[in-house]
């Protein structure tokens, strides 16, 4: 006959298990590039592609008071075209999930399809930076205040167009980091009085860099260099055209099991580049992770 006390170790196979919490994976915010771009729609009835008529400049010439003027300009003009592509996530949920699982982890499902759906969005907006014609900043090196700075008078001061505020950096935290590191590097050296580098020492790099605004977007991707491509742009720089709305497509599942649901959440949307090599410009650089 068995003898001894008796603890919960002892007996813990007949103990009831549960979840006491669940939490989702913490991301970036997915939303960045959507905040920062021109979006669009491509209205029903309209096609299947969005067009967007520019017309090209005129120029005014000299003429003197017995000069015949009967030299008329040809008006022209050209059409940038964008066709949103579809963009899907497919799940399949068991009908014995939700009647087993713990309610607090099913909960956490909803919003994961809708998360994963707005990163793909961001990232795509990233690959345009990629397309820039013109890129500052060099690879293993730390980016500076001076790309950013030099992308934005360039899109301002531009010949050919100047571009329209707002402005908008959008980097990886590394970069920021960085350019943070410029910004304080008399720290130890000298006596910092208060003013931009003392805050920037307190509270970090934010805000506006020369009317800049400087976006951190950790969902930048950083390669094996390591280095990470982020941009300099005009709000009017980069168009995103919004074409159906999300919707939301669903199958029932008999043959499987016990059954389930199938479920497809698709949208519709395209990024391009208005007035190529002026309004955007890429931004390259060390992305190595701060020690």
């Amino acid at each position: 006959m068995p003898s001894g006390d008796t603890f919960l170790s002892d007996v813990d196979a007949g103990a009831n298990t549960m979840v006491a919490a669940a939490r989702r994976r913490e991301q970036f915010p997915t939303n960045v590039m959507p905040r920062v771009v021109d979006r669009q729609r491509l209205e029903q009835g309209t096609g299947t592609a969005f067009r967007e008529f520019l017309a090209e400049d005129l120029t005014a010439q000299n003429y003197g008071e017995t000069d015949v003027i009967d030299n008329p300009q040809q008006i022209s003009g050209s059409i940038l075209s964008v066709t949103p592509q579809l963009v899907a996530i497919q799940t399949f949920i068991g009908r014995r999930v939700q009647a087993r699982l713990s309610p607090k982890a099913f909960a956490q499902f909803g919003t994961l399809v809708e998360e994963g759906m707005e990163r793909k969005e961001n990232l795509d907006g990233h690959a345009i930076f990629a397309t820039a014609t013109t890129t500052l900043g060099t690879s293993a090196t730390a980016v500076s205040f001076s790309n950013v700075d030099a992308a934005g008078r360039r899109i301002k001061s531009d010949a050919t167009e100047p571009g329209p505020d707002p402005l908008t950096a959008v980097l990886h935290g590394y970069h920021i980091h960085d350019i943070r590191a410029e910004i304080i590097s008399g720290v130890g050296t000298y006596a910092i009085p208060e003013g931009m580098t003392a805050e920037v020492f307190r509270a970090g790099f934010r805000g506006t860099l020369n009317s800049i605004n400087v976006v951190e977007d950790g969902l930048v991707a950083v390669n094996s260099t390591p280095d990470a491509r982020g941009g300099v742009f005009s709000k009017m720089g980069i168009l995103e055209v919004i074409g159906l709305s999300p919707w939301k497509e669903t199958r029932e599942e008999p043959q499987k099991g016990y059954g389930g649901m199938t479920v497809w959440l698709k949208r519709e949307y395209m990024y391009a580049e208005r007035s190529p090599g002026n309004w955007l410009y890429g931004i390259i650089g060390d992305a190595t992770a701060p020690t």
